[in-house]
C-alpha cells in the first residue's frame, strides 16, 4: 500500500486486550469497531491505520472460529493495515502465486491469497487476507512483478464480515497449507509462532 500512503499518513493502532482504541467497544459489532478504528486514525490526522504484530487481542471471542476446544486463539501472527475497501495493494516482492481461496466463516480471511518468494536460502511466502472478491482471478503460478497492485481490499461481505482492512503476514514454512494459513494462535505458542512468523514491517513500504 506504501504507493499510496506516506508514513506521516499512518497511524499505530493498539488493538490489544490493554490498548486504549477498543475500551468500551462491544468487540462483537462490527460497526462500533470501525467508529473506533477510524476515530483513532482520524485523530491522528492519518489515512491509514497499522499494527497488530504479535498483539494480544481480545477481538477474537466474538467468532467461535477462534476455538480450538478449550484452547482461545488469540494471539495476532501478521500486520493489519486499515483502510477503505477498494484501496489497492502491491506487493513488495517479486511473487509467484502459490494459492488463494475464499475462506468464508464469520471472521474469517474471506478472499486470501498467498504469494511465494525465493531467496538464495529457499523459499518464504506472503498471505494477504481480507481481499475483494474480484482478486481471485489469479491462478497458482501466475508470477506478479515487485510493486504491481494485485489485490484491495474487500468489503465486509466478502472479506469474512470485517471492518475492510489488509492482514498482511509472513511465513517461513508453509508446510501443506493452502490458500488459507493460522494467522492467530494460542499466547502459549508465542515464542514458536514468532520464529515461524517474523514481524512483516520489514517487508512494508510507504511512499518517501
Amino acid at each position: 500500500m506504501g504507493q499510496s500512503f506516506k508514513k506521516e499518513d499512518a497511524v499505530h493502532l493498539d488493538l490489544s486486550v490493554t490498548g486504549e482504541v477498543l475500551k468500551g467497544v462491544d468487540l462483537a459489532d462490527q460497526q462500533e469497531l470501525h467508529t473506533a478504528i477510524w476515530k483513532a486514525i482520524d485523530a491522528g490526522n492519518g489515512t491509514l491505520g497499522w499494527g497488530g504484530y504479535l498483539e494480544h487481542r481480545g477481538i477474537y471471542r466474538a467468532s467461535p472460529h477462534f476455538l480450538e476446544g478449550t484452547v482461545d486463539r488469540s494471539l495476532h501472527l501478521g500486520v493489519d493495515l486499515w483502510a477503505h475497501a477498494g484501496q489497492k495493494v502491491f506487493t513488495p516482492l517479486d511473487g509467484i502465486v502459490h494459492s488463494l481461496a475464499m475462506n468464508a466463516q464469520p471472521l474469517d480471511y474471506g478472499a486470501t491469497i498467498i504469494l511465494q518468494h525465493e531467496t538464495s536460502e529457499g523459499p518464504f511466502w506472503t498471505l494477504y487476507g481480507h481481499l475483494s472478491k474480484t482478486d481471485l482471478h489469479w491462478s497458482p503460478g501466475d508470477i506478479i512483478p515487485a510493486g504491481t497492485a494485485f489485490c484491495h481490499l474487500g468489503e465486509p461481505h466478502e472479506n469474512g464480515g470485517w471492518v475492510p482492512h489488509l492482514h498482511f503476514q509472513v511465513i517461513l514454512d508453509i508446510g501443506e497449507h493452502t490458500g488459507d494459513f493460522p494467522g492467530v494462535a494460542a499466547l502459549e505458542e508465542r515464542l514458536s509462532w514468532a520464529t515461524q512468523c517474523p514481524d512483516p514491517m520489514q517487508l512494508i513500504i510507504f511512499a518517501s
